[in-house]
């Protein structure tokens, strides 16, 4: 099933600051992705929609924090300290909102300090600061996560079939069909996926067709292939609906994000856990 293990993409961090690392970790039954980077004298960037969970570090002694983020809806400027180190871990939306800590609902559009919850009996935060560089982080990190139990809801329900379904489908599967094939009332899909992630399940096909677009630009061979100037064949029927989600997702157009793209090197190394 995929919707354990796909992990969106968030540009702004290799855009907006220095030094960005990640590392995405497929284990059995979820993937995880663990990035790093180092903030500017611009202590702040725009975040866009992804409909995943981050948790999100403070490797400075003298500044540790741990911060849980939802996902935003619209493009939101979030700050940080600058000139400090953070390390932060990304989880699928499937997984995000089976976090122990609260209900993924209530952090749409927010991020919460969980900082006592993390020192608890640890000193998990003096790790990652101890820790010298990105790989080392990753283990401090993953043996956290791990102990934490905070992902250890692996379940599948209907929920996550239904965004198994929108995943597979990159975004253009209906939702009446969705339910159909589900085998329950539209409505009530739309009910309980609202009670679930805290969005539409309309709204957040949207964000998973734009990230499927994010994906192949940032990641993908064919778009380069096309020397950055073809935006179609990636699950858009036409150039409106393609220049409208750019602007209601990055507040760019398509021309000028793949000319801002083309300064950023991001690489999305893999492994088994």
């Amino acid at each position: 099933m995929k919707a354990h293990h796909v992990i969106p993409a968030q540009y702004c961090f290799a855009l907006d600051f220095k030094n960005y690392n990640e590392r995405i970790v497929h284990y059995s039954d979820f993937s995880v992705l663990y990035y790093q980077f180092t903030t500017s004298i611009s202590d702040q960037t725009i975040v866009i929609a992804d409909g995943c969970a981050d948790f999100q570090f403070c490797c400075d002694a003298s500044q540790q924090s741990a911060v849980l983020w939802g996902s935003v809806v619209t493009p939101t400027i979030i700050n940080y300290q600058p000139e400090k180190t953070y390390c932060g871990i990304r989880i699928s939306t499937s997984i995000s909102r089976k976090i122990s800590y609260l209900p993924y609902s209530e952090l749409i559009n927010q991020g919460v300090s969980f900082g006592d919850l993390v020192q608890n009996g640890s000193s998990f935060l003096d790790d990652l600061y101890c820790a010298t560089d990105f790989s080392s982080r990753v283990k401090v990190l993953e043996t956290w996560l791990i102990q934490s139990g905070m992902l250890a809801d692996s379940s599948i329900d209907l929920i996550d079939h239904c965004i198994d379904k929108i995943i597979n489908s990159r975004g253009t599967m209906r939702i009446a069909d969705i339910s159909d094939d589900i085998g329950i009332s539209e409505r009530l899909l739309r009910k309980k996926f609202n009670q679930a992630i805290g969005m539409s399940p309309k709204q957040y096909s949207r964000i998973v067709r734009f990230q499927d677009l994010i994906n192949d630009i940032l990641y993908g061979e064919t778009f380069h292939k096309k020397h950055h100037t073809d935006f179609m064949d990636f699950s858009y029927y036409d150039d409106s609906h393609l220049i409208k989600d750019f602007k209601y997702f990055t507040q760019m157009t398509p021309s000028w994000f793949a000319k801002e793209m083309l300064e950023v090197n991001m690489t999305r190394y893999r492994e088994e856990g």
